[in-house]
């Protein structure tokens, strides 16, 4: 049998992460962030490259706009809480680099040889998708990956308990709230047209968990947001409209999340559910947030495993 090359052993890579700016109503932008600073926490060396702007299936954005946006980029914000270096263009090109793209990246616009591919949301539901020859695929959960292109991408998340959420006890709850974000494209239900329901897109996390302790039931026409958790820990009714699942077993299947403390559908059976098993909810998601940095141990190795030694 061939011996591996020792000289290899003392070998790391270099993360460089292509992201957008942090945004704290963004999960997927979140997950990016917290990434390279889980990285950087255990011991890796890694860094942020501002991502270029994405549009929705259907927009375009003619040249003029794109070169006014070259001359005149717009900020890039990141969390001063969390340890996230930008990148030089100098790291671009350090041996052994690897650069981690989300799914809605078409190609590999930085250029780096080695390349990581994150499916965040399941790839051409909401944007086009262009991956290239020989790239590395991890998942944030089941539903958004594509596993006849990647095989069976491992896991890859970094789930928080949001802390700005929490349930306050107060009395006389009544109405409802309710958001769509990636699920517009189903009909709206009667629940959520009344005058006084609110809609909290676009609230800062202060204002959602205000309106969720206002409020006795909030909507998600979205089945994939965190804001269905948030809602339960704030002591909400939280129940998704369904559409895109022929029952709560096969959405569960592929949103582990969903399994406990949220209603899928307006069925009394369904709200039932949700009701019983709201503490099983909250005990989940501190699990995951626990096994969130084992994910990130797992990549590391993999990753090591794919670009230093099979080098």
């Amino acid at each position: 049998m061939q011996n591996r090359d020792t000289s290899q052993k003392g070998r790391s890579l270099k993360y460089i992460v292509n992201a957008p700016a942090f945004n704290p109503d963004s999960g997927g932008t979140i997950f990016m962030h917290e990434l390279v600073h889980a990285l950087n926490t255990l011991g890796e060396e890694a860094y942020l490259w501002p991502m270029a702007p994405v549009y929705k299936r259907g927009r375009f954005r003619g040249p003029l706009y794109r070169l006014l946006s070259w001359f005149s980029p717009a900020p890039y914000p990141v969390n001063p809480d969390l340890n996230t270096p930008l990148a030089a263009k100098a790291d671009l090109r350090a041996p052994d680099v690897v650069i981690v793209y989300p799914e809605i990246v078409l190609g590999n616009p930085v250029g780096i040889k080695n390349v990581v591919r994150w499916l965040l949301y399941k790839p051409g539901d909401q944007h086009p998708y262009k991956f290239t020859d020989n790239e590395m695929f991890f998942r944030v959960f089941e539903k958004a990956d594509l596993p006849e292109i990647t095989g069976g991408a491992p896991d890859l998340y970094l789930y928080k308990v949001n802390r700005t959420y929490r349930n306050e006890n107060r009395p006389n709850r009544k109405g409802a709230c309710y958001i769509v974000r990636k699920g517009h494209r189903k009909p709206r239900i009667p629940q959520t047209e009344e005058a006084t329901t609110i809609n909290i897109e676009g609230l800062t996390h202060a204002e959602v968990n205000d309106v969720f302790n206002r409020c006795e039931t909030f909507y998600s026409y979205d089945e994939a947001t965190m804001y269905s958790q948030f809602a339960v820990v704030s002591g909400c009714e939280s129940v998704v409209v369904p559409g895109e699942h022929e029952s709560r077993k096969d959405w569960a299947r592929v949103n582990e999340l969903g399994q406990y403390g949220i209603a899928y559908g307006l069925t009394s059976s369904e709200r039932s559910h949700a009701h019983t098993t709201r503490a099983q909810l909250i005990a989940l998601l501190e699990h995951k947030e626990e096994a969130s940095l084992e994910t990130v141990k797992r990549f590391i190795t993999l990753t090591k495993d794919r670009f230093i030694h099979d080098a």
